[in-house]
């Protein structure tokens, strides 16, 4: 109870504006069920995202931008967690499995042939789960991945470097080793070997730098290195451990939103862990830091950019544990609720479009994939990247079947979960 009360006992201190004109467009079945995570392609044609129709079931499906041609490209216990799984190209998507609950891999799907490759075979002690599987492995089995206690290492970052590489991060408890891997498992290449309290590494768009969150400096804060290892510079230092879920990089590389953790009054505390966040940018070199929302009693997570890099959007969470989707211009100048009008949203994504925003709604303990449409005041430029894309092919797969899993029972404790895993 202590770490699920932590969730609902902020109070606001700053009042985000509701937004109603634009548009909500519910893409899942409008039945009892849990969604999950949803990433578009580089193109902005498509959605990628995890559904559970049971305990022991969580699939990857794709589908069209608008809902249709959903395709289910995986079985068993799958997932890619918070991370982008799409190569460059869309032709190529990373995820993570549990095969019988005994063995977990990393594997990749190629969308034009259909082929699976593992592509963790060749690590030490190949036991491995994004921090999302060990979550889900964690509500089942009561147990999470430590790493240290059990001598086995894990996966806790994928990310697509470039349509044929990878970057991992291979999780040992005390250390945690860096790699370059082609997307066949191949030519696997070690960067660098840290040691210490590490987490929430995120590869440089664009460039070739790495920022993580580190407690070389006593608690978690935010670092930046070469991606030889060489170069480490501290950017943040705070009394309070950044969060780690808060952080992500803009589209062009030039600057960092994060969500760093402000302290309640700590003589009050009795049954929940007391922090929110206030949410900051940055330059890279740790310069320029501008405060874009005030101290309050909400908790900011999952950030994504706009196309253009001049807007974000957050799952905020707040005091009465209502779950929202909100928008911030990058300059701190102005910011609104877009999910005012339904029960709730989370983990938004900005369309590489720029007119969309992608979330899970949260209705009567259920969740659905659903779009927000912008209208003209928050849409952003697309991506520049997407005239030079191919098509991504769609597959063959089956058309996606209800499901029947409870919002409070999975997606709940999957976060909490997260959170401890994260922190």
């Amino acid at each position: 109870m202590k770490t699920i009360a932590f969730l609902f006992i902020f109070t606001c201190l700053f009042t985000l504006a509701p937004v109603t004109a634009h548009e909500i467009v519910q893409l899942t079945d409008d039945i009892e069920s849990i969604f999950l995570a949803p990433q578009w392609s580089p193109d902005g044609e498509k959605l990628v995202y995890v559904s559970s129709p049971g305990w022991h079931q969580a699939n990857i499906w794709i589908m069209d931008s608008d809902g249709n041609n959903k395709t289910q490209i995986t079985s068993g216990l799958t997932g890619f967690g918070f991370d982008y799984p799409w190569s460059s190209d869309g032709s190529k998507i990373f995820y993570s499995s549990i095969k019988y609950w005994i063995m977990p891999g990393s594997w990749t799907y190629d969308l034009n042939t259909e082929e699976r490759k593992r592509i963790d075979r060749d690590f030490d002690k190949p036991v491995f789960s994004t921090d999302y599987l060990s979550a889900i492995y964690s509500v089942i089995f009561k147990k999470v991945y430590s790493g240290s206690s059990d001598g086995k290492s894990k996966i806790t970052s994928l990310q697509w470097v470039n349509e044929s590489k990878l970057f991992i991060v291979e999780d040992g408890g005390d250390t945690q080793k860096l790699w370059l891997i082609d997307s066949d498992g191949t030519n696997k290449s070690l960067l660098t070997i840290l040691s210490g309290g590490n987490t929430r590494f995120l590869w440089q768009p664009e460039g070739n730098s790495i920022i993580y969150v580190s407690k070389d400096s006593g608690n978690y804060d935010i670092w930046i290195m070469d991606s030889d290892g060489s170069g480490k510079k501290q950017l943040t230092s705070t009394p309070e451990d950044e969060y780690a879920m808060g952080i992500a990089f803009s589209p062009d590389g030039s600057k960092i939103v994060y969500a760093s953790r402000n302290t309640i009054d700590r003589t009050n505390l009795s049954s929940f862990e007391g922090f929110f966040t206030t949410v900051w940018t940055m330059d890279t070199d740790g310069t320029n830091k501008t405060k874009l929302i005030l101290p309050n009693a909400s908790i900011y997570f999952y950030p994504s950019w706009s196309p253009d890099g001049q807007k974000i959007a957050f799952e905020r969470r707040s005091d009465v544990g209502r779950y929202d989707v909100v928008v911030i211009k990058a300059d701190g100048s102005d910011s609104a609720i877009l999910t005012a009008d339904i029960r709730g949203g989370a983990f938004p994504k900005w369309s590489p479009k720029g007119d969309k925003i992608a979330f899970v709604s949260l209705k009567d303990e259920k969740t659905d994939i659903s779009i927000i449409i912008l209208d003209e005041k928050w849409r952003s430029a697309q991506s520049e990247a997407i005239a030079s894309l191919p098509a991504i092919p769609q597959g063959n797969g089956k058309k996606s079947p209800g499901f029947t899993i409870s919002l409070v029972m999975m997606a709940f404790l999957i976060a909490l979960e997260l959170q401890k895993i994260t922190r």
